[in-house]
């Protein structure tokens, strides 16, 4: 049985990866940028295995109208695994996001080794004083 799993999952990945070759794409997005939430969906690693990240990159200001924070958040990282997908939900400390910070973003994602479940703060808060 899970052998099978692996072997669907497999065909997703490879699956994905055609469909970005054949678009010549790095990632697919939902919506226009600049924005204040983009959703999108790239390939990367996660525990040693290739998986497909299904996205949601936003501000900060924007996660704050629908979830309570702080008065001083912090920028961060929340990844659960949802029905064999993977998602990833990323607050950042900027006004808007535009192309260069969705690039660099995906880059750090599929750079840092050690991601795993759960949520995590990183980098500085929203205010400096």
């Amino acid at each position: 049985m899970s052998e099978s799993k692996d072997n669907n999952f497999r065909k997703s990945i490879d699956e994905f990866r055609e469909y970005l070759k054949r678009h010549e794409k790095t990632y697919l997005i939902n919506g226009k940028l600049p924005a204040d939430k983009v959703f999108l969906q790239f390939e990367g690693k996660f525990e040693e295995k290739e998986v497909v990240w299904n996205a949601c990159i936003q501000t900060i200001v924007e996660y704050s109208k629908k979830h309570p924070v702080s008065g001083d958040p912090k920028q961060f990282i929340d990844i659960k695994l949802i029905d064999g997908g993977y998602f990833l939900e990323v607050g950042l400390n900027i006004a808007k996001i535009d192309r260069t910070v969705l690039e660099a973003t995906i880059i750090m994602i599929r750079k840092y080794k050690r991601l795993q479940f759960g949520r995590y703060e990183y980098g500085v808060r929203s205010k400096t004083g």
